[in-house]
C-alpha cells in the first residue's frame, strides 16, 4: 500500500522552543569527539518478554556528551516514551546522566571508555493492531532493534558499530546488518545503517533466492493462531517481482536483501536493503496474491525514496526532519512504478489493462477538489503535520503523485517519440543521488527535460508547485487517447443514492478528543460550517470517544436524516443541525481518438503492454 501510514505524531510534552531550534541547527557541540567506535548488546530476556535490555558501550567518550534516539523520517513513533533506567558507568567515576528533551541526554563523566544501560519496555498491542514496523515483541518472536531500540552518541553518528543480539534458545535472526564472527554479531558503517536495519527474531521460517548474484531472502515470523498457506507459490511471486524490479530499474541498490513477513500484523516499512511487512495468513489462505500490491511498493521504494531520498532526509536526528516537497514523487510515483512492476512480472493486479487503472485513478483525482486547490508540493510538505497544514482540503500526495507520474510518463514518451520513458528518469536519479546526497525538485525537472527532450520547467511550474486542476488532455493525446468525464449521483454498494459521509476525525491526542478532518469545503460538514481542527464532542446526543465510534455512527446515517452534532471551534462551543444530502461522483471513460496518429498508437500499444 500505500502503507497504512501513520497517523499524525502525538503531541511531545517535552518539546520546547529550543528543542525546535535543534531541529534546525542540531544540537551543539559540547566538545571535540574522537569517539573510535560504539557496541551495543541487545537482550532478550525470554521468550515471554515485552521488552529489551541494552548495553551501549562508547569508546573513546568525551568528558561531557550527548546522546539521543533517532526519530525516523517517515515515522515518529516517540518510543523515548518507554525508555527506563538510563544509568551510565565508568572505570575512572561517576557518570551523570540528564534528560534535557524527550529524545536527548547530556552524560558527564571521565573521557574514555563509557558504558550506558536501559531498557525498553515495548507497547503491548492486540495481534490485529500491531503495526508491522513497529518495535514488539510476542512469545514466538517479534521486531526489535530499529530506531526504536537504539541510542546514539550525538557527533560521532559515522563511527563503527558493533551489535550483539542475545536471544532465547531456539530463536533466529534475520536483518540486513552485516554479520560478523560468533553468534549475533553483527557490524554497521554507522548509526543510519543500525537503524535502518531492524532484526527480526524468533521461530522464523526462511528461504532464498539470488537475482543477479545478489542473494534475497525471504523470512516469515508466524503465530500460534496462523493459518496454514501455500508458501511455495508467494515465495515463487515474492521471488519473481524482486527479478522484475531489478531487471527494470537496471541494477540493485544493495549487496543482500531480506523481506521480513510478520503473521498478525499491519502495514509496511522499507529500509536500505530490507522491507517490514504485516500480513494476515488467513488472507493468503484465501488470496495467495493478496499483498503483491503492497509488496511491490515497499520493494519499489528501495530505489525510490531510500537510496534515491530528498534531500531533506539526509542524515541521522533526533527530531523529525523539516518538511519536505517531493514526497508526491518518493510515494505516489512509487505507486505508478509498483502497479508497472507487476504488469511487467505477469503478476495479478488490480485493474484488468493500464487504461482501466488510469480510469479509476482520474477518477478518484477528479472525485477530491482538494488536489485542484493544494499544489503537489504543498501536499507533500504537510505530511506529517498537523491535520490543519492544508486548511479544509485534504489531497492526498498518493493520488497526485501517481497521476502526476502518469502524465509525465506519457509526456516522455511523446518528446521522445516513444524511445524513453517514466523509468528512464528514475535511472538518471539512480545514477546521480545515493542516500548520501539526496535530490530536490529542481532535480527531479532537470532529469525529466532530459529523458522527453523538452521544456519540463512549465509542467512543473503549473502542475506541481502551483495550485490547479490537472489538465490531462495533452498528455494523453500522445498516446492517442482522450478522456470522456460524466458526473452523476454517488450510489451505494446496493445501487442507491449514497449519503454524503466524507468527513474523518483523527485519534484522540494527548487531550483526548475527537478532531475533524473536512475532505474540502463543499462536503456536507464543511457546508454546515465545520472545519478541520474542530472539537467533535457527540453526534445525535451520543458522545464520541474515537475514530471507529464516529465512523459506525455516521454509516447508520441515510439522505434525509437529521443529524445534531456538537463540538468547538476553537474556544467556542459549536452545535450544529444537518440534513444529509447525496453528493456526486465522476465516471471517466478513455476512448482512442479517430484521428489518433501511428506514432500515436504505437505509443499507446507500447504504454498499456507496459513497456
Amino acid at each position: 500500500m500505500p502503507h497504512p501510514k501513520r497517523s499524525s505524531p502525538t503531541q511531545n510534552p517535552w518539546c520546547t522552543i529550543a528543542a525546535a531550534l535543534l531541529l534546525a541547527i542540531g544540537p551543539r557541540p559540547i566538545a571535540a569527539q574522537a569517539v573510535r567506535g560504539v557496541d551495543y548488546t541487545l537482550q532478550v530476556d525470554s521468550a515471554g518478554a515485552s521488552g529489551i535490555r541494552v548495553e551501549m558501550r562508547i569508546h573513546g567518550a568525551a568528558a561531557e556528551f550527548r546522546i539521543a534516539m533517532v526519530a525516523h523520517t517517515e515515522y515518529d513513533d516517540e518510543y523515548w516514551r518507554y525508555l527506563a533506567g538510563l544509568r551510565g558507568e565508568s572505570a575512572r567515576g561517576k557518570v551523570e546522566v540528564t534528560r534535557e528533551d524527550s529524545t536527548l541526554w547530556r552524560v558527564r563523566g571521565p573521557a574514555g571508555e563509557v558504558t550506558l544501560h536501559y531498557r525498553v519496555d515495548f507497547p503491548v498491542s492486540s495481534p490485529m493492531d500491531q503495526a508491522a514496523w513497529k518495535a514488539h515483541l510476542t512469545p514466538s518472536g517479534g521486531l526489535i532493534g530499529g530506531p526504536h531500540s537504539f541510542l546514539y552518541y550525538v557527533g560521532a553518528e559515522h563511527a563503527p558499530v558493533g551489535l550483539t543480539v542475545i536471544l532465547p534458545a531456539g530463536w533466529k535472526i534475520v536483518t540486513g546488518l552485516h554479520p560478523a564472527a560468533g553468534p549475533g554479531s553483527f557490524t554497521a558503517s554507522g548509526v543510519e545503517q543500525l537503524t535502518d536495519s531492524p532484526l527480526l527474531v524468533g521461530l522464523i521460517r526462511s528461504w532464498r533466492f539470488e537475482v543477479n548474484g545478489v542473494p534475497h531472502q525471504i523470512a516469515w515470523l508466524g503465530r500460534a493462531a496462523g493459518v496454514t498457506f501455500d508458501t511455495s507459490r508467494f515465495v515463487g511471486t515474492v521471488e519473481r517481482l524482486a527479478r522484475e524490479t531489478v531487471g527494470m530499474f537496471g541494477r540493485t541498490t544493495y549487496r543482500d536483501y531480506q523481506f521480513l513477513f510478520e503473521d498478525g500484523s499491519h502495514g509496511g516499512l522499507e529500509h536500505r536493503n530490507s522491507v517490514t511487512i504485516g500480513i494476515q495468513s488467513a488472507d493468503l489462505a484465501r488470496d495467495p496474491d493478496a499483498y503483491l500490491g503492497q509488496i511491490a511498493h515497499e520493494f519499489v521504494h528501495t530505489w525510490n525514496e531510500v537510496f534515491v531520498r530528498p534531500r531533506s532526509w539526509i542524515g541521522v536526528r533526533h527530531l523529525p526532519p523539516a518538511p519536505t516537497g517531493e514526497l508526491w514523487w518518493s510515494e505516489g510515483v512509487t505507486l505508478y512504478f509498483a502497479d508497472l512492476v507487476l504488469r511487467r512480472a505477469g503478476l495479478p493486479v488490480r485493474d484488468s489493462t493500464r487504461v482501466a487503472r488510469l480510469e479509476r485513478l482520474m477518477t478518484n483525482y477528479l472525485a477530491n477538489p482538494s488536489h485542484a486547490l493544494v499544489s503537489p508540493e504543498q501536499t507533500s510538505r504537510a505530511f506529517n503535520q498537523p491535520p490543519d497544514a492544508t486548511g479544509d482540503y485534504t489531497p492526498s500526495m498518493f493520488a497526485q503523485g501517481e497521476m502526476l507520474g502518469t502524465m509525465l510518463d506519457l509526456m516522455i514518451r511523446g518528446g521522445s517519440g516513444g524511445r524513453r520513458t517514466l523509468v528512464d528518469v528514475m535511472k538518471t536519479l539512480l545514477a546521480r543521488f545515493s542516500p548520501e546526497h539526496g535530490f530536490a525538485g529542481a532535480d527531479l525537472e532537470r532529469a525529466v527535460s532530459e529523458a522527453c527532450a523538452c521544456e519540463a520547467d512549465p509542467f512543473f511550474e503549473r502542475y506541481v508547485r502551483t495550485p490547479g486542476a490537472l489538465d490531462f488532455g495533452p498528455w494523453l493525446a500522445a498516446v492517442g487517447l482522450r478522456a470522456v468525464v460524466s458526473w452523476a449521483p454517488a450510489l451505494s454498494p446496493a445501487g442507491a443514492p449514497a449519503p454524503d459521509l466524507r468527513v474523518w476525525t483523527d485519534d484522540a491526542g494527548a487531550d483526548s478528543v475527537l478532531r475533524l478532518r473536512i475532505w474540502f469545503p463543499g462536503t456536507q460538514w464543511g457546508r454546515a460550517g465545520w472545519h478541520t481542527g474542530d472539537r467533535l464532542d457527540s453526534l445525535n446526543g451520543v458522545a464520541m470517544h474515537d475514530p471507529q465510534q464516529f465512523r459506525r455512527a455516521l454509516d447508520q446515517l441515510h439522505i434525509g436524516d437529521t443529524v445534531r452534532a456538537v463540538g468547538a471551534h476553537g474556544p467556542a462551543s459549536v452545535s450544529r443541525m444537518m440534513i444529509v444530502t447525496g453528493y456526486d461522483r465522476p465516471a471517466v471513460r478513455l476512448d482512442l481518438r479517430p484521428d489518433a496518429t501511428p506514432a500515436e498508437r504505437m505509443r499507446l500499444a507500447q504504454w498499456t503492454s507496459g513497456r
